[in-house]
């Protein structure tokens, strides 16, 4: 009976979020967010949206935590209930229960989007350390007024160094250097490989290296075959979204990483997200 109850309030939650979102997209994004701000304080949260004008962009705010977003529903959806907690629910994702972080160890976040892993590491690691790599135009953005202290690159990372087509779907988060099924823009983008980045970047030791690229991934580890000896731990998203035919890219990453001296130590399978570390 409870399980009853609990799907009922549920499909009640969902209807409501439904109804309030088809509003929400036909509303001024100041009315939006004071709509949003009343939902979600009627479910006890503490987070409170604002849009500014100015920078066109969308603020959540959680005591002393914010995060500016681009596209409304994505980042009402994202950051309804907690903003600490959307941090928890990646880190969770790729495993990192398992990595032991220091204030001075780097992170490097490919398709860092809007920074959402660095909520789990802010009290883990220095800002400084933590590098964002993101092609969006928009997510830049959006990066560099959430993380000034980071290291914020607007590229993405490829099999050799120029420049590409970027697919555009910000609104599911779905943007790729390989086409989709669906996108709504191509914008001419920088590439570099890791191993150019870090020798430009002088990184000779990385923590870890996160890397979520849509479907691009196999063509990463392809320019980070100098890179990836300095790296401890390696977490992935070898999901199935790579290109129209929305292949997943897992066992061309698995076999990568093997043969390059990791093992895998735990993996989240809904998301085909895992983490390796060097052995």
């Amino acid at each position: 009976m409870n399980k009853v109850i609990r799907s009922y309030v549920g499909l009640g939650y969902r209807t409501i979020v439904l109804a309030l979102r088809r509003l929400q997209i036909i509303c001024p994004p100041k009315l939006a967010c004071k709509l949003q701000n009343l939902f979600v304080a009627l479910h006890g949260s503490q987070n409170r949206f604002t849009y500014d004008e100015e920078k066109r962009l969308y603020i959540v705010t959680e005591a002393e935590l914010f995060r500016y977003f681009g596209d409304m529903t994505r980042g009402f959806d994202f950051y309804a209930r907690s903003i600490k907690k959307r941090g928890d629910n990646i880190a969770t994702s790729y495993c990192l229960k398992h990595v032991k972080f220091s204030s001075n160890d780097v992170v490097i976040d490919c398709g860092a989007n809007y920074g959402d892993l660095h909520l789990y590491l802010r009290d883990k690691i220095n800002e400084k350390n933590y590098i964002a790599i993101e092609p969006g135009p928009t997510e830049y953005q959006c990066l560099l007024n959430s993380l000034p202290k980071a290291r914020i690159l607007n590229l993405g990372l490829s099999n050799s160094d120029g420049e590409l087509d970027f697919y555009l779907c910000s609104k599911s988060g779905d943007s790729s250097l390989v086409m989709p099924k669906k996108y709504t823009e191509v914008v001419r983008v920088s590439v570099k490989t890791l191993d150019s980045l870090a020798e430009d970047l002088k990184i000779t030791k990385c923590r870890l290296l996160k890397i979520e690229a849509e479907g691009w991934e196999p063509e990463i580890f392809h320019g980070a075959k100098e890179f990836i000896k300095f790296c401890d731990y390696v977490a992935i998203d070898g999901g199935p979204e790579r290109g129209v035919n929305e292949e997943a890219t897992f066992p061309a990453i698995n076999n990568f990483l093997m043969k390059n001296g990791f093992e895998m130590i735990d993996i989240h399978g809904p998301y085909y997200r895992a983490l390796f570390k060097k052995v």
